[in-house]
């Protein structure tokens, strides 16, 4: 039997030994690969996350400043808006001023002066004012005649005013009828205190 040249044998020895190597490096790096590929792919996954989550907080922040500037318009417009009347005085003329009688709307000369005083006031003010007229009764009798009273006291009021040099158009009347009662109808001194005119001055 011819004999193996040991050069023969010692590069097949080498040549074994190599593939031996080579296997076990690959079992061994392929699971390393694995992890190092599905980390890559979770990494990729957050870039995607962190880029579509920088586009919402872009979108956000856009409408932020959109309606920032809604809210500093309607600002703009409220600062510009008329002020609202403000209470400047308020007038009662009841029984013991006007003597309202029963039933009736008629002024008094007594009215009348107490009226006067108003104007004068005003005119002498020099500003523009804008006049609530509140007409009142007692409860003696129906409900409608007692609106219908009370709007009549208000515009006698009304009327005299626009002769006293008060613009019509800064005077408005309204009735309350029975509703608003000052003191209690049950008794005459009641009663009487419930007919009455109020006046509501504003700027």
């Amino acid at each position: 039997m011819k004999r193996l040249s040991p050069l023969i044998v010692a590069s097949s020895a080498l040549l074994l030994s190599a593939c031996a190597t080579h296997d076990y490096v690959k079992e061994a790096v392929a699971p390393v690969q694995t992890s190092v590929d599905s980390l890559g792919a979770r990494v990729q996954a957050q870039d995607e996350g962190l880029k579509a989550l920088d586009g919402r907080v872009q979108g956000s922040e856009s409408r932020l400043q959109v309606l920032e500037q809604e809210a500093a318009a309607r600002a703009q417009a409220a600062n510009n808006l008329p002020k609202p009347p403000g209470l400047l005085m308020s007038t009662v003329l009841s029984d013991d001023k006007v003597k309202f009688s029963s039933g009736r709307a008629q002024l008094t000369e007594q009215a009348g002066r107490e009226l006067d005083d108003l104007v004068a006031k005003l005119k002498a003010d020099n500003q523009p004012v804008y006049i609530e007229i509140q007409g009142h009764t007692d409860s003696t009798g129906s409900d409608a005649g007692n609106q219908q009273l009370g709007l009549q006291r208000a515009e006698a009021v009304r009327q005299y005013l626009a002769r006293a040099g008060l613009p019509l158009v800064r005077m408005a009347t309204i009735s309350y009828g029975k509703t608003a009662p000052l003191a209690d109808n049950s008794t005459r001194e009641g009663r009487s205190a419930n007919r009455r005119v109020q006046l509501i001055v504003m700027r």
